[in-house]
């Protein structure tokens, strides 16, 4: 895969790099080496303007208009007239390091050469006469370079074939260097997602390149995924043993139910009404037992899937929690204590109370649950906070470990701290903490100072 990879971005280059070369190579060779006219001057019109302003009389007299010393200023010209023994007869705005007043064929050639003027010769005759005159341009505007070389060697060296080949060369290696250094972290991104398809996460450390910020983030979504990975494999493990409670769970009263229906129900066995009542009682306790787990399920359920809006209200939560407590005292069977302090009152937020008070009813009832008896539990609510109302529900109980701390508001998750067996769902601190953060409040678990397990709960007074 990384020669494909190198091998394709190469030849890519290649034909890119070579395309450009020979479109180059035939431009020079067919426009600029071979078009004469990039490379040709018409000086004539310039001698027709002298001319029109000069006129050569039969006394062999020159005669010169007014207007010609501004032309020739003009458009930055000068000129000199030669008789035939190529003495000056007559010179205007030429270059004084450049002119003579008299001249041989070799001087001549000499100017026709010079770097310092561009100069253009022309012969004209007249009737008597016959005069030489010599067109002086700036070279700034029009310049002239004059070569002498061998035309076999010049068509040597812009051989189309030569230069062909010389480029292919350098491009090779341009293109292999080039190509090499860009396919080399394209490989290593190819193979890390190929990696990760297949569900290997451990990916190279990346490495410094124009593609570090794709390997950074690639790095990241392999931890990502495994991390995801790893909860999945603990969902999927916790669900199974919830399913595998709630099913025990369901059965242990469905089968004390279905006894003692039959018992009810059987006609050679005349029972006590004092039975018949016990028996009944029994059948209704755990009749309402298997609807809390399934209204446990169902409440889970539509609260995961944000299908349960909240019926808000304002409500004085130190009354309400207060009243709460008492009530969860006086139905609970076992001796437990619960204290409640609080810094101020009232204080007011607008909750849905229904299922405020079934976080309440959760939280301290699962402090009774999994600890042995008696329990204290202290429940605090701070209000001095102008932002926040804080809530802390503290047990001294057995505690858990920090194992625990990060799953306890797992779906399914049941704490292994007790060694008393547990029935539920494995769904109320999870609940407690969808409706919490349905009221866009904050819910955490920490070690409590008094041994056992704290619950930190965090509700907005933004929302009154």
């Amino acid at each position: 895969m990384k020669l494909k990879i190198t091998m394709h971005y190469a030849f890519s280059f290649f034909i890119s790099a070579l395309f450009l070369v020979l479109v180059n190579i035939f431009f020079m060779q067919s426009y600029v080496y071979q078009n004469e006219e990039l490379y040709y001057y018409d000086s004539e019109p310039y001698f027709e303007d002298i001319f029109n302003n000069i006129n050569f009389t039969e006394s062999s007299l020159i005669e010169v208009s007014s207007d010609l010393e501004k032309l020739l200023k003009e458009k930055d010209i000068g000129f000199q007239v030669l008789d035939e023994r190529l003495e000056e007869v007559l010179q205007m705005n030429s270059p004084s390091q450049v002119i003579s007043k008299s001249y041989t064929a070799e001087t001549l050639i000499k100017i026709y050469n010079s770097k310092l003027t561009t100069a253009f010769i022309k012969e004209i005759k007249t009737v008597r006469d016959s005069y030489t005159v010599i067109l002086f341009m700036n070279p700034d505007h029009i310049n002239r370079k004059v070569y002498t070389y061998d035309e076999r060697a010049v068509n040597a060296a812009y051989n189309p074939l030569w230069l062909i080949g010389m480029n292919v060369v350098l491009l090779l290696m341009v293109s292999y260097m080039y190509t090499y250094s860009i396919s080399r972290p394209i490989h290593r991104i190819n193979a890390g997602i190929i990696k990760l398809s297949k569900g290997d996460y451990n990916l190279e450390s990346p490495s410094k390149n124009i593609y570090q910020n794709v390997e950074v983030a690639m790095n990241t979504l392999a931890h990502q995924l495994e991390t995801a990975q790893q909860e999945r494999i603990l969902s999927e493990l916790s669900r199974e043993e919830w399913i595998s409670n709630l099913s025990h769970d369901i059965k242990t009263p469905l089968t004390s139910m279905m006894g003692y229906g039959e018992l009810l129900g059987d006609p050679e066995d005349e029972l006590s009404d004092e039975e018949i009542i016990k028996y009944k009682d029994i059948i209704l306790e755990k009749g309402h037992y298997i609807e809390k787990l399934l209204e446990d399920l169902n409440l889970a359920t539509r609260l995961k899937h944000g299908q349960l809006p909240l019926k808000l209200e304002t409500i004085e939560l130190i009354s309400e929690v207060k009243s709460l407590l008492i009530d969860i005292l006086n139905d609970s069977s076992h001796e437990n204590e619960v204290a409640f302090t609080y810094t101020t009152s009232p204080v007011y937020l607008k909750l849905d109370i229904r299922l405020f008070k079934r976080v309440i009813v959760n939280l301290v009832s699962n402090a009774f649950v999994h600890n042995a008896e008696p329990v204290s539990v202290q429940v605090h609510i701070n209000g001095d906070d102008s932002t926040f109302v804080t809530m802390t529900i503290e047990d001294a109980g057995e505690g858990i470990n920090e194992d625990e701390l990060e799953n306890i508001f797992t779906r399914y998750y049941r704490g292994t701290h007790t060694s008393t067996k547990t029935e539920g769902t494995g769904l109320g601190l999870a609940i407690a903490k969808d409706i919490i953060q349905a009221h866009k409040g904050y819910i955490k678990a920490e070690r409590s100072n008094k041994g056992g397990l704290k619950i930190i709960i965090k509700l907005k007074r933004d929302n009154l």
